[in-house]
């Protein structure tokens, strides 16, 4: 949550991220208190209702739309990801994320209905406006039937998702839902509640053996011959050596509480067994280009009271909504407090490029997450507040053009 002062005059410094997307447009207030203000662009569909995820419980949320027979859009704001829901006289027929891992293609890569290289071709030739599911149609890549059952498991898995969700918000906006960029399905909304609860408590026991997502599993060398196929797929991605839990959920090809259930029982089957974690190591090829983008974004994060300011909570949205392939340079990747990333993780969602290929991507993608934050930065302080240190950090920066040649 943002920090903000409703001064004397009734100015309020709203944040960078809130400001852009709202500069210019009327407002009207939908309604206040002494303890609240909700605004509302003028001529848009007006929220009826809106919650702080953690106070209200997901479950909650969701039921009550379904007991009161809703029709219109759940908008959730929640730190990894945005996500919409939409009701059809209180079912969910639709949803949608920007979350990576809940993108149709990737759920189309996971059940083994197109192939990865098939998708980057596909979504580098995309334009704007262009719907992946009708060109994938269209290029004959995935048949029609085959679509249909990905967008399902799709709609699943961001609700299903949602209850693992602890902060956050969201409103509804009532409306008819007459569009034709969404496939309308026929689901259940109390059936995905009660699986949606059940996984979270499944979650929760597997998690206590696996201790967390960056614990490293470690093949036993016990026989496999008893597993399941899709035990023994699991496993063989530990053969040559040991992997942390979310690098293997990933690779898996799996949805991520199947794969996460898996390696659950791989462990209680002592087919691997649990190590601590272990930091990613960055080679000295890129430490220098770390040490320098590090002390950039420590230096903003100083120059204001980055958690109040949500600066933090900007870049991390900001790496979450970057276009492709930014989005996958910072897959997995949230700025620690002090405002500095973890290079490891970085270097790793590289893995694949050239040496040369991965700096230079590496390095066009934090300078526009340096820029970001000077945006965020020059808001909180003023252009001529913040003058001095977007001049130092834009000296600092330059130098990073020697380190890619």
């Amino acid at each position: 949550m943002y920090r903000v002062t409703l001064d004397d005059s009734g100015r309020v410094n709203l944040p960078h991220r809130v400001l852009s997307s709202m500069k210019g447009r009327d407002l009207q207030v939908v309604s206040s208190s002494p303890q609240h203000i909700l605004l509302a662009v003028e001529g848009e569909r007006v929220p009826c209702m809106s919650a702080v995820l953690g106070s209200v419980a997901i479950a909650d949320v969701l039921s009550f739309f379904n007991m009161f027979r809703q029709t219109g859009i759940l908008y959730l704001d929640i730190p990894d990801g945005n996500r919409q829901v939409f009701f059809q006289d209180g079912e969910i027929i639709f949803a949608t994320s920007q979350r990576v891992e809940e993108n149709l293609g990737e759920i189309l890569c996971e059940i083994g209905k197109l192939e990865r290289s098939q998708l980057s071709q596909v979504r580098s030739e995309l334009g704007p406006g262009d719907s992946l599911s009708k060109v994938l149609v269209k290029k004959n890549l995935v048949a029609a039937r085959d679509l249909w059952l990905a967008t399902r498991q799709q709609v699943e898995t961001i609700v299903y998702n949602l209850f693992s969700c602890e902060e956050g918000s969201c409103y509804f906006a009532a409306g008819d839902l007459n569009r034709d960029d969404i496939v309308k399905l026929s689901m259940s909304t109390q059936n995905l509640i009660m699986e949606g609860l059940r996984r979270v408590d499944e979650k929760a026991l597997y998690l206590r053996r696996l201790r967390s997502l960056e614990s490293m599993l470690e093949y036993t060398g016990k026989d496999p011959a008893e597993l399941s196929d899709e035990e023994k797929n699991v496993l063989g991605l530990t053969y040559s050596s040991p992997g942390q839990v979310g690098q293997l959920m990933t690779r898996s090809g799996l949805p991520e509480f199947d794969a996460l259930r898996v390696l659950h029982q791989l462990v209680e089957k002592r087919f691997l067994k649990v190590n601590e974690a272990r930091p990613e190591p960055v080679s000295e090829a890129f430490a220098e280009l770390f040490e320098v983008f590090n002390g950039v974004l420590c230096l903003l994060c100083e120059c204001v009271d980055a958690q109040n300011h949500g600066l933090i909570e900007d870049a991390n949205r900001f790496m979450r909504e970057a276009p492709h392939p930014m989005n996958y340079v910072f897959r997995g990747v949230r700025l620690n407090q002090d405002g500095s990333v973890s290079g490891g993780q970085l270097v790793k969602n590289l893995t694949g490029l050239e040496e040369g290929d991965q700096k230079k991507l590496l390095v066009d993608s934090l300078k526009e997450l340096v820029y970001a934050e000077c945006l965020t930065v020059r808001q909180v302080l003023g252009t001529q507040g913040s003058s001095d240190v977007i001049r130092r950090v834009q000296e600092i920066v330059a130098r990073t053009r020697k380190l890619v040649e």
